[in-house]
């Protein structure tokens, strides 16, 4: 399905996507699309290595590093079966967890999508779905202007992995950050906040 308002979407695949998994090995394969995920998305898979004795789940989950961020955030894949099919919690650096897609390939679709989805967490008024649809509207005219790479990034992308098209991405993540189910537990044993941050997007002055 398509949105036809938004100039970075493709008609490319339905969003029966769940026969068709994006593989974690497939995408380590391609330093191309490694690259571009690190450049247009700040979603670092050579950063999956790091260290993460610092990280305590609660409740406790088994779990994976798959990718880092410039800002020393990390996406990791929890609880059981293949990795693949796990769902990912996004951990900020600043103090803050949340499950942000049910599986890898949703959690590619959706960063493609919403490149700027850290923006709508940020400016949600603490998880206001019409407050994050307003954010998604200066947050992609903003990007439109400043990564003009991005649409041909992300069909080179589109080109190599079997990502599906989100018919409502901005509702996914929003679905998907209330209904999390997992956190990270700090060392002084104090859980990490909520990604949904108490701010509206009129608190940005350059959004009018």
């Amino acid at each position: 399905m398509k949105q036809a308002d938004s100039p970075w979407l493709f008609t490319y695949r339905t969003e029966a996507w769940f026969s068709i998994m994006i593989i974690l090995a497939d995408m380590q394969k391609s330093q191309a699309v490694m690259d571009e995920l690190t450049s247009q998305c700040d979603v670092d898979l050579g950063r999956a290595a790091r260290d993460s004795s610092w990280i305590t789940l609660q409740p406790e989950n088994p779990f994976m590093v798959l990718a880092g961020e410039s800002s020393g955030g990390v996406f990791l894949a929890y609880g059981d079966g293949e990795v693949e099919r796990r769902p990912v919690l996004y951990v900020t650096s600043g103090g803050q967890a949340g499950c942000i897609a049910s599986n890898l390939t949703e959690l590619i679709a959706m960063m493609l999508a919403l490149p700027y989805w850290r923006d709508l967490l940020k400016f949600s008024d603490g998880g206001n779905l019409q407050e994050m649809r307003r954010t998604a509207r200066f947050s992609e005219q903003d990007y439109v202007e400043e990564y003009v790479e991005l649409p041909a990034a992300r069909k080179r992308i589109f080109d190599t992995l079997p990502v599906p098209v989100i018919a409502d991405p901005v509702k996914l993540l929003h679905d998907c950050v209330r209904a999390t189910d997992c956190t990270v537990v700090a060392g002084d044993g104090w859980p990490y906040e909520s990604l949904f941050h108490h701010v509206k997007s009129s608190d940005n002055p350059g959004w009018t």
